[in-house]
């Protein structure tokens, strides 16, 4: 086992041998009646989980399905968070409230039924997370969200803290007392969105600051003594001088090295989900053999190493994916399926759009908008109609049953149109209408899955990255928010339309971009067509509306580069259209990225000279961005430059990028990002005094 110390604290290699032994024993018990060996249903060659209550099968084609006590298999399409009432932050607002009386107990019965009788005629065929606990007491599938690590207080939040299983048992027999032996619980999510990136789970936290016998900094310790075994070879690597691992316990936190550290955090991410995965499910097998572990609802993506890590453990892999453009990341879904050798359960997915009748605005810039209430419905079916032809995905909840209130939930804020439902409790027809055409076919499109082309379900992966030759600029371009000093070929020629569900039925033209080098650094123009510019406060969630972002790295990035080393950088512009504090029509920040040296993000860049001009139709914006600002600039000597742009136009759910869309991780993947070559003598510049073909005139405020 990587990882493994050769000194534990005192009591805690007992702990750990007992956990093991007890994982095997639950396990054995857990899977007596229906195992991993083929079955004796001559329909599977393989059943999991216990007779009598929801499993998994595998046919002989390969397809896998959830299966239901009474051996019916399905595709479930679900929906989440079905709930009598969800409160806003204003206390006086507008909020969702079902039309059924749910105040009493009586009326929360009768609630529940209407319900279960509303969403099933539409064509869901069970309740996912998040709902109300009254509702298992009816005939309808339903799964639980344990969000096992919310129930973990700050103290002994870390996987080895000495406290950390104890608060893992409790949370689980408080919520599964009450549900062991209920048949129509399809099963249990361990969490929610966990963090498992280097911030959250690295080896990092679990040694900075810590004392020398803190379990989580010796368990640190003994990953690396695994994984560099002599002194030696760990001074090579770390570029240290230590002459034993004891002096290790002096060391009061971990160098940051590119590529040693990244060794270790790769290593110990492997080995702490491992220790997350058999403590958790040992203690909820132990608890309830009954129903399925669902995996742990992974946000958008998922680190192959903690994937790895739940095979053998989990029943499933669960994800949580938004996505505008109702297709699927084949990488990240065919990694899910081959790492785990477990099936995919969609856990939450939606749709949602500005043209609603709560008055929900997005102001948190959520994933997945598209263009109107159609674009909801077609999403719905293209989406679930391409996940049924996958055989190792069996099942899509919609999130969620109603609209977010328009002052944002209560919890958090959100105020996203996500419901089938609005806040008034009134159903939106075109999305109900191609949840009750799709859903009955979803089950013949998945037994044929085995066999389907996959024609149309794969997002492109842009792997082979655009490129672009940046011409030098014989003479500065004067930076006040015109192009006219601009050369024609400074601008990007191959900028690509958004990908949202709907976007071909807008006839925005696409932006124009410019790019421009001198000695001194590099230049970045774009136009923008934009006839209602909306933007969000640059320090808050400037994401979530009219906005530019930008990537730079002054080195050629690898095909494999997973993170941003100190030569990337992020940037964003916000155009203003009102008035700002900072007394200017845009703002130029700098977004911290893990791994690019930022201490925290700059917003606004000072030392970033810009010029917006906001017209009738577009907005216009120059950026000058000193050479001394991008860490690694040497254009002399590393002329070929990793570039990628995005452009959102808000109100109309449109996006613009080169080289790579968002939907491919491009924000956190420099590998998508394209390649830009600083060249030599630019060409004579266009003289003239037009914007595109349009007389430069400022809109006033």
């Amino acid at each position: 086992m990587p990882g493994k110390l050769n000194r534990q604290p005192k009591g805690r290699g007992l702990e750990i041998l007992i956990l093991l032994c007890a994982l095997i024993v639950v396990q054995l018990a857990g899977r007596a009646n229906a195992g991993i060996n083929p079955s004796a249903d001559s329909h599977f060659a393989q059943i999991q989980g216990r007779e009598g209550f929801w499993r998994l099968a595998k046919s002989p084609s390969g397809v896998w399905w959830f299966l239901s006590p009474s051996g019916k298999p399905e595709f479930l399409n679900m929906v989440t968070t079905v709930q009598p009432a969800l409160h806003g932050r204003d206390p006086n607002g507008a909020e969702f409230c079902s039309l059924e009386d749910s105040s009493t107990p009586a009326g929360l019965d009768s609630w529940a039924k209407t319900t279960i009788h509303r969403l099933t005629e539409i064509g869901f065929k069970g309740v996912g997370a998040w709902s109300n606990p009254v509702l298992h007491k009816y005939d309808v599938p339903m799964t639980q969200d344990l969000n096992l690590s919310a129930w973990v207080p700050t103290d002994s939040c870390l996987v080895y803290s000495h406290d950390w299983s104890k608060w893992i048992e409790k949370a689980i027999i408080a919520q599964t007392s009450a549900l062991r032996d209920n048949r129509n619980l399809v099963g249990y999510f361990l969490d929610n969105e966990m963090p498992w990136d280097d911030q959250s789970m690295g080896p990092a936290v679990y040694f900075d600051g810590r004392s020398a016998n803190d379990p989580n900094r010796q368990e640190v310790i003994g990953t690396i003594r695994s994984t560099w075994t002599t002194p030696q070879a760990f001074n090579r690597d770390w570029n240290a001088h230590i002459a034993s691992w004891g002096a290790l316990d002096s060391w009061r936190e971990l160098p940051r090295q590119a590529e040693a550290y990244q060794k270790l955090a790769q290593v110990w991410l492997g080995h702490v989900a491992e220790t997350y995965f058999k403590t958790t499910c040992m203690l909820l097998r132990q608890h309830d053999p009954n129903h399925l572990i669902l995996g742990v609802r992974f946000r958008g993506n998922a680190p192959r190493e903690v994937v790895r890590a739940s095979r053998g453990l989990t029943d499933a892999q669960s994800l949580n994916y938004y996505v505008c453009d109702a297709k699927l990341d084949s990488d990240l879904f065919k990694m899910l399926s081959e790492e785990s050798q477990q099936p995919i359960v969609v856990s939450e997915f939606s749709f949602h759009c500005l043209d609603n009748r709560s008055g929900d605005r997005n102001m948190i810039g959520f994933d997945a908008q598209v263009l109107d209430q159609q674009a909801r419905g077609d999403g719905y079916r293209m989406f679930t109609s391409r996940l049924a032809r996958l055989p190792y995905v069996i099942g899509a909840d919609w999130f969620q049953w109603m609209d977010e209130p328009p002052s944002g939930r209560l919890s958090d804020g959100e105020d996203v149109n996500f419901g089938v439902v609005d806040i008034d409790d009134r159903p939106y027809d075109k999305l109900v209408r191609a949840i009750h055409d799709t859903a009955p076919k979803l089950n013949g499109l998945h037994e044929a899955s085995a066999t389907d082309t996959e024609f149309d379900i794969w997002r492109e992966t842009f792997a082979g990255r655009a490129s672009f030759d940046v011409p030098y600029l014989t003479h500065p371009i004067h930076i006040n928010g015109e192009l006219s000093d601009w050369p024609e070929n400074a601008r990007l020629k191959t900028m690509h339309p958004g990908l949202a569900v709907g976007s071909n039925r807008d006839k925005l033209p696409v932006p124009n971009v410019y790019l421009g080098w001198r000695e001194q650094g590099l230049y970045l123009a774009f136009e923008v067509f934009d006839d209602d510019v909306a933007a969000a406060p640059a320090d808050g969630s400037w994401w979530s509306k009219d906005c530019v972002e930008f990537w730079i790295s002054t080195h050629p990035v690898k095909a494999d580069q997973r993170g941003y080393d100190p030569d990337c950088h992020h940037f964003f512009f916000v155009p203003v259209d009102s008035e700002s504090r900072y007394g200017v029509s845009g703002i130029v920040g700098r977004w911290r990225s893990p791994g690019d040296g930022l201490t925290s993000s700059i917003i606004p860049e000072p030392k970033i000279k810009s010029d917006t001009r906001i017209l009738n139709d577009r907005y216009v914006t120059e950026i000058f961005i000193p050479g001394h600002l991008l860490h690694g600039w040497n254009p002399k000597h590393q002329p070929q430059l990793g570039f990628n742009i995005h452009v959102r136009n808000y109100q109309h759910a449109a996006e613009y990028f080169w080289s790579a869309p968002k939907q491919v991780l491009t924000q956190a993947r420099p590998s998508t990002w394209g390649s830009i070559y600083l060249t030599g003598p630019s060409l004579k510049p266009i003289q003239n005094n037009l914007v595109a073909g349009v007389e430069v005139e400022a809109k006033q405020p």
